[in-house]
């Protein structure tokens, strides 16, 4: 397989091209520690509002399904933001 960028020949197990990336060895385990860390933050963030939210209404108001979803939905952004990041450190 060739590379988009150089044109040079790429082995077929290869995340990145070698010659494009350097002598670095770019590993998964970076980008699932990457993934990990935003996932835990995202996470974290969407519990601090669903507690700030359900001290505030009750939870007859339909903020049962929001609560829910919120810690979800912050938790997949976080782990996409930290696996492309990750990634764009790569070098």
């Amino acid at each position: 397989m060739k590379c988009t960028k150089c044109g040079l020949d790429v082995p077929e197990d290869a995340i990145y091209c070698p010659h494009c990336t350097g002598d670095r060895k770019t590993r998964d385990i970076e980008l699932y520690r990457g993934g990990a860390k935003g996932g835990a933050l995202g996470l974290g963030i969407g519990l601090l509002l669903v507690t700030i939210m359900l001290s505030m209404y009750d939870m007859e108001r339909g903020i049962a399904a929001i609560a829910l979803v919120l810690p979800i939905g912050t938790f997949t952004t976080g782990l996409i933001i930290g696996l492309v990041k990750a990634k764009r450190e790569w070098k």
